[in-house]
């Protein structure tokens, strides 16, 4: 059970315990032990996600048409090389992290290529940069 799940089930039990004398109450029955209402943060990654990926989408498709040839080229190698540098892309991280604020146990999965340098090992995420890195500059010589 998550952690969502859990908080909304202890508010549905402290719903029903609670007697109509009791909600006069000071806020130290059952619903103080919750802490903080953390939603906000599951809104805000949710929010960035939406606002992310067009951008991401549209200056792809708008800088081909707006900066063709070595402008474009060399910023679209750049971002690739940015993302393999940090074994990813920064905003998934930061919204994954975002929604690990309102859940614990959310499981953060950025990238596979941080997963597979957790999973074994930083040679191995060397080996996979290096690889991911000379691939593109491959492709960038090869196609432009």
């Amino acid at each position: 059970m998550t952690t969502i799940e859990r908080r909304a089930a202890a508010r549905k039990a402290a719903r029903s315990r609670r007697r109509p004398s009791a909600r006069s109450a000071s806020a130290s029955g059952p619903d103080a032990e919750q802490g903080p209402n953390t939603v906000i943060w599951w809104h805000i990654a949710n929010v960035v996600d939406l606002i992310h990926f067009p951008i991401v989408i549209a200056l792809v498709v708008l800088g081909a048409v707006y900066f063709s040839g070595p402008v474009f080229v060399f910023l679209l190698t750049l971002m690739v090389t940015l993302q393999v540098a940090t074994l990813g892309c920064p905003v998934m991280w930061l919204t994954g992290q975002l929604r690990k604020v309102h859940d614990p146990d959310y499981e953060v999965k950025w990238s596979f290529t941080a997963w597979l340098y957790q999973t074994y090992g930083r040679w191995f995420g060397v080996a996979v940069f290096l690889f991911f890195a000379g691939l593109t500059l491959l492709l960038r010589f090869l196609l432009f």
